[in-house]
């Protein structure tokens, strides 16, 4: 309809079909891109035979362009997302003159933002009121030595000195904080600022959802972005399905903003976990939209050292509310799922790690296991009443979830032999399992792994209790590889011209694990990557 060339195709393939199977030739890309990031091929000048660039290496087929479009859109900018970072980087673009457009699949905005609780920042308004006042080498050393120092050292300082502008631009658009600044309870420092109500729902996705409206900002809800328009290897547009139907956008730049894939278990399968009893916890919609379409059209996967918020988790019990129920002693943030006082093993039952790695990092207690077959806690009668079952309603709740489990994934017992057999694991294994912790125990220290001493208690006062371990998965950290200016890169390591990936779509601040030893660090980035990807598109791409 609108005379695209060969070197216009876009890579429109619905997420349905991805999703299914039925579309093979962007499933592979998605998969061959997962552990390398090889220089592409090139598919000939102008795209010719219709292929782009994989990230595998390889010609990667493309789709070609919708052969009905319904309506057509013009903008400089088009944001593809309106979670936290794409509502940050539609009000920078908006108070920058920009002309945009934001899309987001959802009825609403806000997406996983309105599950976080607070931001990072350091030397911030608010903490200079406090009296709290940190150097930013001391958030570096802490956070590159946690990463083995594998972090591009550039991008952390370059995000920690503009952490403070970041809360006092946020505040002057309406941001709202309780005023409060911690360390979030379990921190290395105290860079967290609460968001009013301990809330982002209320804090900021509210706030900014109303700058959007009083800078008559375009805001396409119910439309879903599903590929891009390329022209001479440069983005030149999208394709979406919405409520106008299939609708075409032309854009100078186009920045992705969909929240990573933490919503998509079988992208997060191909990140190497486990799915069977695995909890969405986060948006579903987060679900990997984003990572497959610049899959799709040559960006360097970066799945190989991505990080996740994840949890432990019991399928008896009930899934963790981000508000409500972190605090729980039986399913919260430090639950019986979490480690602590019991004794962990995987399915041959030998101990693999020590058991309070919570304590360390929450989103850190799952990695030691991520490639066991399967995982289970043991404890007995005696660790549960002074550690988990504190008062009624707590003991209630949990023979409550026994019983209605039926077994499924914890089970009760006397005998251990017993417990072994429910999970088809062998007895004798995991007698000697507990036996040398029970020996450690009594001998008041972790001689194998290091335990806090204080959490050394044996397990021998029946009934006891084994437990299999599933996850809690919050949202995905990373996925895109970009550079410092947000930019998505090819196999080569340059950028595709025109394409940007911000918040959990882009995130290089970690590597495999997701270090809130900084507290607030990945939802300060959504904000900051949000508004210096504008600055970059507008100097590029766009224009004065």
């Amino acid at each position: 309809m609108f005379g695209e060339s060969e070197d216009e195709r876009g890579a429109g393939i619905s997420r349905r079909a991805f999703l299914t199977g039925a579309c093979v030739t962007g499933a592979a890309a998605m998969m061959g891109g997962l552990n390398a990031c090889a220089p592409p091929q090139d598919a000939g000048p102008g795209g010719a035979g219709g292929t782009g660039s994989g990230a595998n290496g390889g010609a990667v087929p493309v789709s070609k362009a919708p052969s009905k479009v319904d309506k057509t859109y013009d903008a400089d900018l088009l944001i593809v997302g309106a979670g936290g970072s794409g509502l940050a980087c539609a009000v920078q673009a908006a108070l920058n003159g920009t002309n945009l457009i934001l899309v987001d699949k959802s009825n609403q905005v806000g997406g996983n933002a309105n599950f976080v609780e607070g931001m990072f920042a350091v030397n911030s308004t608010l903490q200079l009121e406090q009296g709290i006042d940190m150097q930013p080498a001391e958030i570096m050393e802490a956070e590159l030595s946690r990463g083995q120092h594998r972090q591009n050292g550039d991008v952390w300082l370059d995000f920690v000195s503009k952490s403070a502008d970041n809360i006092t631009w946020c505040i002057e658009q309406g941001v709202m904080y309780s005023g409060k600044v911690d360390d979030y309870r379990v921190g290395l420092f105290p860079t967290f600022h609460w968001f009013k109500d301990g809330k982002a729902a209320v804090g900021y996705v509210e706030p900014m959802k109303a700058r959007l409206e009083e800078l008559s900002v375009q805001l396409h809800l119910k439309t879903a972005v599903n590929g891009l328009v390329m022209k001479n290897g440069r983005v030149i547009g999208a394709y979406a399905d919405g409520g106008e139907g299939v609708v075409r956008y032309s854009a100078k730049a186009v920045v992705l903003a969909t929240g990573g894939f933490g919503g998509n278990e079988e992208i997060v399968a191909e990140q190497g976990w486990n799915t069977d009893g695995m909890r969405i916890v986060g948006s579903p919609n987060a679900a990997g939209d984003g990572y497959r379409i610049a899959m799709d059209n040559g960006a360097c996967s970066f799945m190989a050292d991505s990080a996740q918020s994840i949890l432990y988790a019991i399928e008896a019990f009930p899934p963790i509310d981000f508000h409500d129920a972190a605090e729980n002693p039986l399913y919260g943030y430090f639950g019986i799922a979490s480690g602590g006082p019991v004794l962990w093993v995987s399915e041959a039952c030998r101990r693999y790690t020590r058991e309070d790695l919570a304590n360390d990092n929450l989103a850190l207690q799952c990695l030691p296991g991520k490639g066991n077959k399967g995982n289970y806690v043991v404890f007995d009668q005696a660790i549960f009443d002074r550690f988990f079952g504190k008062n009624d309603d707590v003991k209630k709740a949990f023979y409550d979830a026994i019983k209605a489990n039926g077994g499924g994934s914890i089970y009760q017992s006397d005998s251990l032999a017993d417990l072994a057999g429910r999970f088809n694991l062998d007895a004798d294994a995991l007698k000697a399992a507990v036996d040398r912790y029970n020996e450690l125990c009594g001998e008041g220290a972790d001689g194998d792994f290091g335990k806090a001493a204080g959490l050394m208690v044996p397990i021998e006062t029946p009934p006891f209790y084994l437990a299999k371990l599933s996850y809690n998965y919050f949202f995905s950290v990373g996925g895109i590889t970009t550079d410092g200016r947000h930019r998505v890169l090819d196999g080569r390591r340059n950028p595709i011209e025109g394409l940007y990936a911000i918040g959990n779509d882009g995130n290089m601040l970690y590597r495999n694990v997701y270090t809130i030893g900084t507290p607030g660090s990945c939802s300060g980035w959504c904000i900051y990557s949000g508004r210096k990807a504008v600055q970059d598109a507008v100097e590029r791409c766009i224009g004065a």
